[in-house]
């Protein structure tokens, strides 16, 4: 019995893949540029901190994005990291919602 509940938990735990999923309530800023070319284009900040934004190919976000360039919004998405050349450590909201 003891055994059948720790492979069912230990497959259970196999079928899900870490995550973090935030919301940020900030300002959207588009059409970013930096050097290396090391940016998704689009960011928003909040307290300090600015993350950026990748629409994943989704272009009704990306074109939403541009119409609120300046103006502060709710993205909902999940948080990554990735390492750059240029950018060493680079925090990026892969975007589910922008309201």
């Amino acid at each position: 019995m003891l055994a059948a509940i720790l492979v069912c938990a230990a497959s259970a735990a196999a079928q899900f893949e870490e995550s973090i999923t935030v919301t940020v309530v900030g300002t959207l800023k588009a059409g970013v540029v930096v050097i290396g070319a090391e940016t998704t284009g689009t960011t928003i900040t909040a307290k300090g901190i600015t993350w950026e934004l990748d629409f994943a190919k989704n272009a009704e976000l990306a074109d939403a994005a541009k119409k609120f360039d300046g103006k502060q919004v709710t993205v909902t998405g999940t948080l990554e990291r990735k390492r750059g050349v240029e950018v060493k450590e680079r925090w990026i909201v892969t975007v589910a919602s922008l309201k």
